[in-house]
């Protein structure tokens, strides 16, 4: 470990003063600090992020050091030995496929690279970027119904952290998805609506590029609804911000907008000046999809103005473009632009040769006729290459079905695995020992000089008792063999019996559901649920009576656990870890959940699951 904290050092000086980006030269700085502190391995965790953010954005920059950063994560990764490591590492490969526009490795990794932070756990913040990943991915290649279906999958998870990096990232493609004519939806007021809501998230958001794209997008918007003087400010704002974070995409983007504002107005000298400079930045910023788009639009910008050459010209950049990008979209129309290129290029000569204006005519025919063969070819090659292109990605996609399920089911079976051993462990080991102490202290009768110190000799052995009665508990509930066995209602029941022996609180327990047994996932996922809210009631509710109902509705299940105790607190309502837990079981079953307390009058969670 120590000569890759040396090899990272190494590389880290290397990149002293030569950073083109604040925020890179920030995260630099961040890296060396702890590369330097003594070695544990909470530190190289640190450092695996840290570096794992660098890499990806100099990825995204097109950063010469990009290259050698990826490397250094891979071996600082390996020697570490931390999945969740190891999980970022396979995203930032695939995010330097995606910036090539190789979207189909690219696919692949990041759906790897969901499994690995999948079976990683914690902090669902790198799980939910990875899923926005892979809907842009599904976007660039023609699909945003399964974009959509991606960001929707990512939104709870997104909501659940207080870096508001994804929740914006989303937002900002519902405002895309409304705006943009390709989506074909075209509400300006619905998608501003989204954009200033990422505005107002800014604050508690890390990423340079989402306030210049937010900034772009807004001004796009002002355009649109005829507010130029919005428009105009928040451009300039964007187009400032991006020139001082290095942005290209963004500077690309405005740059774009302005050509097509002085395009409406046909001052195409003016509009190709821009389309010039937007092309130059998107070379810049090395992103394919960047530099395609913009050799479409000179080559449509150029065509408007009436010069078929120079249309012609960049019209042949982007088909090699798209080629590579894996597309052909544009054949039939550069067919017949190239058609229309030669026969202006016959009128001219016809004007100064007369004398062989038949002949000339007889080209235009020949040539006229060539130009509808190659048309034709052309559509039938897209229509078989659409067809292909479908057939691929839906192949994808039922593989990533695939592999989100046996993720599932493989996450299942651990926990079940582990909660097994965690309950052997407390009831044949820890809890053991307990009763042991206990009893040892019972044996004896010590006499005391104060009443004081009999009072905590006494109250001590209560405490043991009270903990081996909670170990006792949580080993029987941990995995009851009635779950496994005869499925939820059995093994509510039997935890209900088991809580209701201890003497603290009286619980009931209410089920009305048509099946008998649920998927494994939500039977776990439940189970785990009213354990948790359960275990709350018994330590801090101080509540005489609680109820526990369970319900089935058209598609859904209902639980719904109230007591009539104090009430909790809205700071722990908020922070606690035990509602935190709850939360992340609840998304990760994609439903829904409400919690309300009143004090001295008690608590109620409402959850409703979809059972489809």
């Amino acid at each position: 470990m120590y000569k890759l904290v040396c090899c990272l050092l190494l590389i880290g000086l290397s990149f002293k003063g030569t950073a083109q980006n604040p925020l890179l030269d920030s995260l630099i700085t961040r890296i060396h600090i702890l590369s330097k502190q003594q070695y544990s391995f909470q530190r190289d965790t640190l450092i695996i992020e840290k570096l794992s953010l660098l890499t990806e954005r100099t990825i995204n920059m097109v950063d010469k050091r990009a290259d050698s950063l990826l490397d250094s994560l891979r071996r600082f990764t390996q020697k570490a030995d931390w999945l969740k490591g190891k999980g970022l590492y396979i995203r930032a490969l695939g995010k330097k496929q995606d910036r090539n526009g190789n979207y189909t490795e690219a696919l692949k990794l990041y759906a790897k690279a969901a499994e690995t932070l999948i079976k990683a756990g914690g902090d669902p913040y790198d799980l939910c970027y990875t899923y926005i990943l892979t809907g842009f991915v599904l976007n660039n290649n023609g699909r945003p119904d399964k974009c959509l279906e991606y960001m929707k999958k990512a939104l709870p998870l997104a909501k659940m952290t207080y870096n508001t990096n994804n929740l914006c990232w989303i937002l900002d493609y519902y405002g895309d998805y409304n705006y943009y004519d390709n989506f074909g939806v075209r509400n300006y007021k619905k998608a501003l609506t989204y954009y200033l809501e990422v505005e107002k998230l800014l604050s508690r958001a890390t990423s340079a590029n989402l306030k210049a794209d937010n900034l772009h997008c807004i001004a796009n918007c002002y355009t649109q609804l005829g507010n130029e003087h919005l428009a105009a400010y928040y451009r300039d704002k964007a187009l400032k911000y991006a020139q001082e974070t290095n942005n290209r995409v963004v500077i690309f983007a405005i740059y774009s907008d302005l050509a097509e504002i002085y395009q409406n107005k046909r001052q195409f000298s003016k509009a190709i000046e821009y389309r010039k400079q937007s092309l130059d930045y998107a070379k810049k910023s090395g992103w394919m999809e960047m530099i395609s788009r913009a050799e479409n639009q000179i080559y449509l910008t150029y065509e408007m103005a009436g010069d078929s050459g120079n249309a012609l010209k960049y019209l042949k950049d982007f088909k090699t473009h798209e080629d590579s990008l894996g597309r052909v979209a544009v054949n039939q129309k550069y067919a017949e632009l190239e058609a229309d290129y030669n026969f202006e290029k016959q009128q001219t000569r016809i004007k100064t040769l007369e004398n062989e204006a038949l002949k000339q005519a007889d080209e235009k025919k020949s040539l006229i006729g060539i130009g509808l063969i190659v048309a034709l070819m052309a559509g039938i090659i897209l229509i078989a290459y659409v067809f292909w292109n479908n057939r691929q990605l839906k192949q994808i996609n039922a593989e990533l079905v695939q592999k989100n399920e046996e993720i599932q089911g493989a996450l299942l079976k651990g926990q079940a695995i582990e909660r097994k051993r965690v309950a052997n462990e407390l009831h044949d080991n820890i809890s053991a020992k307990i009763a042991s102490l206990r009893w040892r202290l019972e044996a004896i009768s010590p006499s005391f000089q104060t009443e004081k110190e009999g009072q905590i000799f006494t109250s001590t052995v209560e405490a043991l008792s009270e903990v081996y009665t909670d170990i006792r508990l949580l080993s029987h509930n941990l995995l009851p063999a009635e779950l496994e066995l005869h499925g939820l209602a059995k093994a509510l029941d039997s935890m209900v019996k088991e809580i209701n022996s201890l003497g603290k609180t009286g619980f009931s327990l209410n089920i009305a559901t048509k099946q008998e047994r649920f998927t494994n996932k939500i039977e776990y996922e439940l189970f785990s649920i009213i354990l948790e809210l359960s275990n709350n009631i018994l330590r801090h509710a101080q509540a005489p009576e609680a109820d526990i109902f369970l319900t089935q509705g058209e598609g859904k299940l209902y639980l719904t656990v109230k007591d009539n105790g104090v009430g909790i607190a809205e700071k722990a309502s908020k922070h606690g870890m035990g509602l935190a837990n709850i939360k992340t079981r609840v998304a990760s079953l994609q439903g829904t959940i409400q919690f309300v307390s009143v004090p001295q009058k008690g608590t109620e969670v409402v959850i409703e699951v979809p059972i489809g």
